[in-house]
């Protein structure tokens, strides 16, 4: 799936049912309220400041970048602690929404990103670049583009954290039920019979993530493993500052 492909499903999932696909939690399906989903932000960042503050990080809070900001939800929760945060997204309808659910004016600014690269904005620009739950829906190829990418437009002594999954727990099965999705998607999109959008999973293994933040010349602080890509996937956090 290229990112016209995904640029197409993720504006689709924003027409239809955007909370939800953003945050897929069981029994919200159609059933978000924007408070509610919008607090769920709120305690993320909070709960990433404190992360940071516990690795000893000292962390600038001119601008910030939320990677795949989808409708805001992180976007929105960042302008409390920054004096101007960016969402980039590749799908126009969350862009839209976004800005529909902007509280911050001028400070919170969104972009529709359609291509494996952030030229909408400088090198050396940012205290800190953030994403979650966003590069595990992007093609391994264009996810490790992005990485190279936000350690560009990183200030010295900004700090990049992002979430990855590093791959399925049960390879065998990951493989044939992929190969298996791809064929009939193959199919599907050539014969034009795709009727909804579709959520992709992708992983990078841990140690090509971490030979390209070193060849990025960005400094490991630390990886963790965590659960955001769900149960039947391994997944790390990553947190790597420029010097």
């Amino acid at each position: 799936m290229n990112v016209k492909d995904a640029q197409r499903d993720w504006d689709a999932f924003g027409r239809s049912d955007p909370l939800w696909a953003i945050l897929t939690e069981p029994g919200k399906r159609g059933k978000w309220k924007s408070e509610e989903f919008f607090q769920t932000g709120v305690r993320e960042i909070a709960g990433l400041l404190q992360y940071l503050d516990s690795l000893g990080v000292r962390l600038k809070r001119g601008r910030a970048l939320d990677f795949g900001c989808g409708v805001g939800r992180l976007t929105q929760a960042l302008c409390a602690h920054f004096e101007e945060v960016h969402g980039v997204d590749v799908a126009p309808s969350m862009i839209e929404l976004a800005n529909h659910y902007n509280k911050h004016g001028g400070r919170c600014m969104y972009h529709v990103n359609d291509r494996p690269a952030l030229h909408v904005f400088t090198d050396a620009s940012f205290d800190l670049v953030y994403s979650s739950i966003t590069l595990q829906h992007i093609e391994p190829k264009d996810s490790i583009e992005y990485i190279r990418e936000f350690a560009k437009v990183l200030v010295p002594g900004g700090v990049l954290v992002f979430q990855l999954p590093a791959g399925p727990r049960n390879h065998l099965k990951a493989l044939a039920k992929r190969g298996a999705a791809k064929a009939l998607l193959r199919l599907f999109r050539a014969v034009g019979y795709v009727t909804r959008p579709i959520m992709v999973m992708h992983g990078v293994d841990r140690t090509e993530v971490l030979n390209l933040l070193e060849t990025a010349r960005l400094k490991i602080i630390d990886v963790s493993e965590n659960t955001d890509a769900g149960q039947d996937w391994i997944s790390y956090r990553y947190v790597a500052i420029k010097p």
